[in-house]
């Protein structure tokens, strides 16, 4: 690591302390497993009261409370379980705070009673919580059983700090745009050549920049100077949104930008709104003000849409503000190169996840190692991704719950970064493309 990028690494870190302090959130908590059916007896011998059950298989209902913003998980732990036969169920149930709402589950968790015991009578399950919405853990046991238990304790690791700044929250609202479904396929890899036409996760090819979808693309951004990697990733980026129904108007869109680029004046231009968030540059600071209106012109827009449509702001990409919620889609651009680790853009495209509504598209472009074998260096000392980080990314994001498109690693027709296919390293660009996981009906 140079001189300058540690300086540029520890003061951006630096700058964040603050930022750091303000997002802690209280501890874990522990609900009161019976509060929601006072007294009432439950399906596993020795647990709950002697009043009649609200049903038969009932085990515990917790009281609703509201959460923290984002991933949260219910902890249940069984004291002294013990059973022969019978499957415990848990579920996450949702109950907006709007007037007339009914509540919904949105998430669940099974298993068999002699594995529960197996793990020492713990089992969690984890969900996403939101804006103006409180939850509750609901466990029952269908069918027969002879469980029994001394106790059981419900914690919720996050629970919502009523001292936090009021600020804008996510919202159990999924995404009006975008109903085309990532296509299910038997493998996460693919060998297939990649398209423009029908992108999915993929490498930056020649080809697809001379697909009729690029000369379309490129017409819109007028981008200059030579066709390469950054002319692929404004075009895919583009292509992805539209081939997945985002580019409607109305639709709200996030950038991650690392610099001004014609892809936000092109989005305005098609009547979606969009934030472009630029990361901070301690010591050489840009005002918003500077930032929107180098993404003027870069692209053919009217005007008045592009002042309508498009907004600009400085924001940490280490730790993302909590008021970027509710956006139907996102991009990102180098987010490895910015945050100078592989490691780091693996953790930011997990937790932009957040930002996005339920169903929303998510779009990231990064640099790329072209290494046939890869390369044995930490995920945390390298910048460049190689197969196995994008592999081990989507299996990530698809144990969230999320969707993650196919990854085609075909390498024959690469684009090569400026000045890459000299020395050990052969340097390209790659897309990922991933839609939030959808709330349960």
């Amino acid at each position: 690591m140079g001189i300058a990028r540690q300086n540029i690494q520890a003061d951006d870190e630096a700058l964040l302390d603050t930022d750091i302090a303000e997002t802690q959130a209280p501890g874990p908590v522990e609900l009161d497993p019976f509060a929601f059916h006072p007294g009432a007896s439950s399906r596993i011998t020795g647990l709950g009261g002697t009043e009649p059950a609200p049903t038969p298989e009932y085990v515990f209902h917790t009281p609703y409370v509201e959460t923290a913003l984002g991933r949260v998980t219910f902890h249940a732990r069984f004291h002294d379980l013990s059973a022969k036969s019978g499957t415990l169920m848990l579920r996450v149930h949702m109950l907006p705070l709007e007037p007339g709402s009914r509540s919904s589950m949105i998430n669940s968790e099974r298993i068999a009673l002699n594995r529960l015991i197996q793990q020492g009578g713990e089992v969690s399950v984890s969900f996403e919580g939101f804006h103006n919405v409180v939850y509750a853990l609901v466990a029952i046991l269908p069918g027969e059983t002879d469980a029994r238990a001394s106790g059981v304790t419900v914690t919720l690791d996050r629970p919502a700090d009523p001292s936090a700044r009021p600020t804008q929250g996510a919202e159990a609202k999924s995404t009006a745009y975008g109903k085309t479904a990532l296509a299910p396929v038997p493998t996460l890899l693919s060998m297939s050549a990649p398209t423009l036409a029908s992108p999915v996760s993929q490498l930056a090819t020649a080809s697809q920049l001379r697909e009729a979808a690029a000369a379309d693309w490129m017409a819109r951004l007028r981008p200059q100077g030579d066709e390469g990697v950054e002319h692929w990733r404004k075009v895919y980026t583009l292509q992805v949104l539209r081939r997945y129904g985002m580019l409607e108007p109305g639709a709200m869109g996030l950038g991650f930008e690392p610099s001004p680029s014609g892809v936000p004046a092109a989005l305005a231009a098609l009547q979606t709104r969009i934030c472009v968030a630029f990361p901070a540059r301690p010591g050489h600071p840009a005002p918003a003000e500077k930032l929107l209106q180098d993404l003027r012109g870069r692209a053919p827009c009217d005007e008045d849409l592009f002042t309508q449509n498009v907004s600009a702001r400085v924001a940490s990409w280490r730790i993302i503000p909590n008021d970027l919620v509710n956006f139907d889609f996102l991009w990102s651009a180098r987010a490895n190169e910015r945050l100078y680790s592989v490691a780091a853009a693996a953790k930011f495209v997990e937790e932009t996840m957040a930002c996005l509504r339920p169903g929303g598209l998510a779009v990231h472009t990064m640099s790329y190692d072209l290494a046939p074998g890869g390369r044995s260096t930490p995920s945390t000392e390298r910048v460049l991704l190689q197969q196995n980080d994008v592999e081990r990314l989507s299996l990530v994001l698809v144990s969230r719950g999320h969707e993650v498109a196919q990854f085609k690693f075909e390498a024959k027709d690469c684009i090569l970064a400026e000045g890459a296919n000299h020395g050990a390293t052969r340097r390209t660009m790659v897309g990922l493309v991933a839609r939030k996981a959808r709330l349960f009906d």
